[in-house]
């Protein structure tokens, strides 16, 4: 089990490397975690309350670090999802 002070201010990066930025808000719903907001549009809507920012949903993470959250590349979960429905 995690906490969710651990995720606070962790590095979130694509499987292919790319940087999102960092935790700056984390969304739950009934006591588990849904979505990540994270990057520097990400740290403006926490400030102004907007929908701007990258939103990570919880289930596009794949692997939790010391350091990073990796998620997975939204374009290629897509895919597999596609491919589920048939």
């Amino acid at each position: 089990m995690i906490r969710t002070s651990e995720l606070q201010g962790k590095r979130v990066r694509r499987e292919n490397g790319e940087r999102l930025g960092r935790v700056y808000e984390i969304r739950a719903r009934d006591s588990q975690v849904v979505a990540l907001i994270c990057g520097a549009r990400g740290f403006f809507q926490r400030l102004a309350g907007t929908e701007a920012g990258h939103r990570v949903p919880w289930e596009q993470v794949q692997k939790i670090t010391s350091s990073d959250i990796i998620v997975a590349d939204a374009r290629k979960l897509r895919r597999r999802k596609k491919r589920s429905s048939k």
